[in-house]
């Protein structure tokens, strides 16, 4: 009977654990800001800023996210004001030295990493410090966009063995998106040398883009079109206790990038294939790949500790309780519930940027001075029409000379990433 006991008790707190891991991993992402994404992925970007907006000024775990999602929101709800302030908040802390000090460290190290200030992937920090180049770029802020878009180019990490940390290498980043807007900053801010060199690695780590930075090097060019097209990765746990995370869909799952086509007065001025491809990134493609993720075992650890714990103490209790021994057995599931604890807390943190696009397209165009309407469409999605005054070019385009060049920003949902995070039960909502 107290084997029995012992044996039931021990199963109870195992249960626990799991349960306890599979709850925690659910509901890491506050009320608000789910309701902020649900507007946000309705296309109701300004409905979406009013309801994260409270949350940007609490300085807690989630402020760099609440930022970053605030951010996403009003840049496409068109309040540049707004979405500077937000996207250079998130910008200083990703770029502190200081961000989880030792006791937010000590305490993702035996509770929860979720009380880990989120500074993101390197992916999403990337991604961050692109957006605020691109809010500068828009306002015509040369010099702010040019150190905005070099610190998206941090250098990374590399494992040769993903237990060992000290096996990491630095390699030198590969986001072409970066140096694309480094490049053309360097451009209109007069140092055609260092915008060669910069739209010159963007090529060398995107070959595909040689076109697109042909186009953007020409001297007539006075428009550039931004378009966010369809839906970035989705993270979520994975392992018996949650204590591990992944990104997906893949690339492969969610289909190949469409190509972007490019409206001027409801004509087509791009096609597919032509002058293209305009895509610089695809993020589902670098959330897989290791360099764009951080590295921590810590996670896993505790686990494989939580579970030695358990099945130990569930075997010492199940002896004691056998040979009448009340002190191995009660000793037994207390190092079940210890293990049980342990595991129950290694469960991951799978907070993400839900915001981001799959797709960053960057077209170039040499657009008539005057008023006009500028569309884009990709992936079934089209946007509607913005009103532009396209102002002309003085000196000829020349390095050096005034270049007011109209930049505009669009956000195409898309209907495949989204449909395909419903449905797949992994990576669903």
């Amino acid at each position: 009977m107290r084997e029995m006991l012992a044996r039931t008790t021990a199963a109870g707190l195992m249960l626990a654990a799991l349960g306890a891991a599979a709850l925690g991993g659910c509901n890491q992402t506050p009320a608000r800001a789910r309701e902020a994404i649900l507007f946000y992925h309705e296309g109701n970007y300004a409905q979406a800023a009013a309801v994260i907006q409270p949350t940007t000024t609490k300085k807690d775990e989630n402020y760099v996210l609440d930022n970053c999602r605030y951010g996403s929101c009003t840049l496409a709800a068109g309040q540049l004001a707004n979405a500077e302030n937000a996207f250079m908040a998130a910008y200083q802390v990703m770029n502190s030295t200081h961000v989880n000090d030792s006791g937010r460290t000590l305490g993702a190290t035996v509770v929860f990493e979720g009380v880990k200030v989120w500074t993101g992937e390197p992916f999403e920090r990337a991604m961050a410090h692109y957006y605020l180049g691109l809010v500068f770029l828009i306002q015509h802020d040369y010099e702010n966009a040019r150190a905005a878009f070099q610190n998206s180019l941090f250098d990374l990490n590399a494992y040769a063995d993903k237990d060992n940390l000290a096996s990491v290498q630095k390699k030198q980043s590969d986001f072409a998106l970066g140096y694309f807007g480094l490049g053309f900053c360097y451009l209109r801010l007069n140092r055609p040398d260092l915008a060669q060199q910069n739209f010159d690695l963007a090529v060398k780590v995107n070959p595909a883009m040689a076109n697109v930075v042909a186009q953007a090097r020409q001297p007539g060019v006075n428009t550039l079109i931004f378009v966010d097209s369809g839906w970035g990765p989705v993270r979520a746990a994975k392992g018996w206790y949650n204590e591990e995370s992944a990104f997906g869909p893949t690339p492969a799952e969610a289909g190949p990038v469409p190509p972007v086509i490019t409206y001027i007065d409801g004509r087509p001025v791009t096609s597919p294939g032509q002058g293209g491809p305009y895509a610089m990134v695809d993020t589902l493609a670098m959330a897989q790949e290791q360099r764009w993720q951080d590295i921590d075992t810590i996670r896993k650890t505790k686990a494989v500790i939580g579970t030695g714990l358990m099945a130990g103490g569930a075997g010492v209790a199940a002896y004691g309780a056998d040979k009448h021994n009340k002190a191995a057995m009660w000793g037994g599931l207390g190092a079940v519930a210890a293990g049980a604890l342990l595991a129950a807390s290694s469960q991951a943190d799978v907070r993400y940027w839900e915001m981001l696009p799959r797709t960053v397209y960057v077209v170039p165009l040499v657009v008539p001075p005057g008023a006009h309407d500028l569309a884009v469409y990709a992936g079934g999605d089209r946007s509607a029409p913005v009103h532009v005054t396209v102002a002309p070019v003085t000196g000829g385009g020349a390095p050096g000379t005034p270049h007011p060049d109209t930049v505009v920003y669009f956000r195409l949902l898309g209907g495949n990433g989204w449909t395909l995070r419903q449905t797949n039960p992994r990576f669903g909502r």
